[in-house]
């Protein structure tokens, strides 16, 4: 991942870099969150009384589908 700043010309070095530090603490974290150990099992949840139709599965609208992608 590429980030870009645009930064004063008249900014200290060391509070860029600071800056820059706790950006990359920050995304360092949040990619932590989302890194799984191992992939979810599909239909984890199957069981637990909440039904899906199979219209659920079927082709969208073609108006929807516009609203989507413009």
């Amino acid at each position: 991942m590429q980030i870009t700043i645009n930064v004063p010309d008249n900014l200290p070095l060391a509070t860029v870099e600071k800056f820059v530090q706790r950006i990359e603490r920050r995304l360092m974290k949040k990619a932590a969150i989302v890194e799984f150990k191992k992939p979810r099992p599909i239909g984890l949840a199957k069981d637990k009384g909440v039904p899906i139709p199979d219209s659920f599965f079927d082709p969208l609208p073609d108006e929807l589908l516009e609203a989507f992608n413009g």
